[in-house]
């Protein structure tokens, strides 16, 4: 009997271990069928997916501006428009206004744009200088030092001059500056280098003198204090050596390196009795002084490399500021005058601005008698020759006045109303928008179509009634 079952399952082969191993590759060609098939689907629709939704979105966002224009009409009108008449009633809360510069403003902006580059790449000079100079021997110090303040003082007039259009005295610096680059191109850097040199080395020689004597003095009976005095002073040997051995160029180090002398000797210095080692204390802080002093010798020697690179940039200084003192200044401060006019006819828009929203429509005439009594327009009469008067257009309006400049030029500023009302149509919807209202008091209805290729219809009502719907 038992024989015979065995046989049986052996003849049809329907083991359990068969049956699972069917299944689990039925399995896997059923997963990867289903993955290719949404491959297909993905590459097929994907433009669906991700760009249609892209033009719903875009759909929605120029309904919600519609939307919105139909809600301020509303606050203004009391009521939302009339089907017959809807998009004319809210071209208004479309319009934008645009003004660019005219060419007469343009080249002036030019013109002034130019006299501030140059005053301020002169400046930007000066300041260098005045930056490096106190890396500079003293003596070297007090010979630049005299130079630099008249030409400091200028400058600074001068910015004041182009920035305000206000006319300052003050003289020429031109001959100041070639003064300075006289000075400069006379000294011989390289004698002058060689006396830094010269003069370090022989302090080299006392200094280290001065240390070994300290250092003598400073050894005691106390071993721990003697290994900290050897210790600060082999820094600060070491200090000294590189510092001369920098300034010669046989070695590169960085400026940390020729500092490390100071917190080896304070070390010392707390260890010591300030009551009873007041003359030691002294000594000390006179020997840190003394290193610190010695190794700004490379500081002394990257100023004179400095001015090496410094007189090639003077004549061009000279230039620059010869440019406008001479040649321009004058221009510039009547251009400025003129500009400064255009602003104020440009600060003027948000008065007009503001009329327009009180009375539903521009204001006519003398806007300075319309306005007299606000701050803002007794700041823009003070830039004006004249009264500012405003002439209205069919598509946007006028500001005329007198510049103050000496010529008093005639300036105006030209609005022009441009409507997107129609941009936000074309770029938004396929069809539409379609407006409905049944009671003009209460509501409306919007349909329109997004530019998917489903032309998904979108709607919108006013929003309160959304609400009261969700609720």
């Amino acid at each position: 009997m038992v024989a015979r079952l065995t046989g049986s399952q052996e003849d049809t082969g329907s083991s359990p271990v068969g049956s699972i191993n069917e299944r689990e590759c039925f399995m896997n060609r059923f997963v990867l069928f289903i993955v290719i098939i949404t491959l297909i689907l993905i590459s097929c629709g994907g433009e669906d997916t991700f760009a249609g939704r892209a033009y719903r979105l875009r759909a929605e966002q120029g309904l919600k501006e519609i939307r919105n224009s139909l809600a301020a009409y509303k606050i203004s009108n009391g009521k939302y428009p009339d089907e017959s008449s809807w998009e004319t009633d809210l071209k208004t809360y479309f319009r934008r206004e645009q003004f660019p510069d005219p060419k007469w403003v343009t080249s002036r902006k030019m013109l002034v744009m130019a006299a501030k580059n140059n005053i301020s790449q002169v400046k930007g000079i000066t300041q260098e200088l005045k930056r490096k100079i106190y890396f500079a021997d003293t003596t070297l110090q007090k010979d630049i030092l005299k130079f630099i303040g008249p030409i400091d003082s200028v400058l600074t007039f001068a910015e004041y001059e182009v920035t305000e259009a206000v006319r300052y005295d003050y003289r020429d610096i031109g001959p100041v500056i070639m003064e300075l680059y006289e000075f400069i191109i006379n000294l011989n850097i390289t004698e002058e280098k060689e006396k830094i040199i010269g003069n370090m080395e022989k302090q080299y020689k006392i200094l280290n003198s001065e240390i070994d004597a300290l250092e003598t003095e400073l050894l005691g009976e106390d071993s721990i204090f003697n290994m900290s005095v050897e210790n600060a002073f082999k820094v600060s040997r070491d200090v000294v050596d590189k510092g001369l051995q920098n300034v010669k160029g046989n070695i590169i180090i960085s400026p940390e390196s020729l500092t490390v002398h100071s917190d080896a000797i304070d070390k010392i210095t707390l260890k010591l009795n300030p009551k009873k080692d007041t003359l030691l204390v002294k000594k000390l802080g006179n020997l840190e002084e003394i290193i610190s002093y010695f190794i700004r010798g490379k500081d002394y020697i990257d100023f004179l490399d400095y001015l090496n690179e410094l007189k090639k940039k003077l004549p061009a200084s000279i230039r620059l500021f010869d440019e406008y003192y001479n040649k321009n200044r004058e221009p510039v401060i009547q251009a400025n005058k003129v500009l400064n006019g255009y602003a104020a006819l440009v600060n003027a828009r948000s008065l007009i601005k503001f009329y327009e929203d009180q009375h539903d429509s521009l204001p006519r005439g003398n806007l300075y008698e319309l306005f007299k009594d606000d701050e803002d327009m007794k700041e823009i009469r003070e830039d004006l020759a004249s009264d500012p008067y405003i002439n209205i257009g069919e598509d946007g309006y006028t500001i005329e006045a007198t510049a103050k400049n000496d010529n008093q030029t005639p300036i105006s500023l030209n609005i022009d109303f441009v409507n997107t009302y129609e941009d936000i149509v074309k770029e938004s919807f396929s069809k539409g928008p379609f407006y409905y209202t049944n009671d003009s008091n209460t509501t409306f209805f919007i349909v329109v179509k997004a530019k998917d290729e489903r032309q998904t219809i979108i709607t919108t009502r006013p929003k309160f009634r959304e609400e009261e719907r969700s609720l």
